[in-house]
């Protein structure tokens, strides 16, 4: 199987605690990040749960694998980040405004640096077949693992053709400094999605979506 990297037009638009109930948004109701067609039914991470500027991580005091928020019945945790060396690094999980190069996002994005935000799906009511999200790049290097898989460290914009049996495809195009895009990950019935988790070294992330 090869990845499908396709490139749109520049203007186009893990340990976990136990699940906790959802919090409380913190700021105005936003539209999705793409059509609301496409999440109608669905699931999704908005990073609308902690307020703006809200950080997550070494300088919150948050150990490796804390559980930080839930949103939507998701649960969403601070890991350590794997470096090209194979050795290991955690910083912190930003809450911040929209970057302006970020034309994908809405509203508040979260900001990696050097930790990998972890998506916990087990607790929703579907078997998670399809996950999407949106990232943008503007320095390093990134990781991705799902379902606990060995942790790739590269570019989202070439990501392995799969991580434990799902099948990974990315959609980007360049912008100032980096590149933004969308990575889709496909399982099915027999091989669902429970876990991901993603960070970079200057990664930001928005519209987590999780489909059955």
């Amino acid at each position: 199987m090869h990845v499908r990297t396709l490139f749109l037009p520049l203007l186009a638009t893990a340990a976990l605690a136990a699940c906790a109930p959802d919090q409380a948004l913190t700021g105005p109701d936003r539209a999705p990040a793409t059509p609301l067609a496409n999440h109608v039914g669905n699931t999704c991470v908005y990073f609308n749960v902690p307020p703006l500027g809200a950080t997550f991580g070494a300088p919150a005091g948050n150990v490796p694998g804390t559980v930080v928020w839930v949103e939507q019945g998701i649960r969403v945790s601070v890991n350590k980040f794997v470096t090209l060396t194979g050795g290991s690094a955690y910083d912190r999980l930003r809450i911040e405004p929209m970057p302006a190069s970020f034309t994908l996002a809405a509203g508040n994005t979260g900001h990696t640096l050097n930790l990998n935000a972890g998506f916990d799906f087990t607790g929703l009511t579907f078997a998670v077949t399809s996950v999407k999200f949106h990232f943008l790049h503007l320095g390093g290097y990134e990781n991705l693992s799902v379902n606990g898989s060995p942790v790739f460290v590269g570019q989202l914009t070439a990501p392995p053709a799969a991580l434990a049996g799902i099948t990974v495809a990315s959609a980007w195009a360049p912008v100032p400094g980096g590149s933004q895009g969308t990575i889709t990950l496909t399982g099915s019935a027999a091989n669902p999605i429970k876990r991901l988790l993603v960070g970079g070294q200057e990664l930001w992330l928005d519209t987590v979506c999780a489909y059955p």
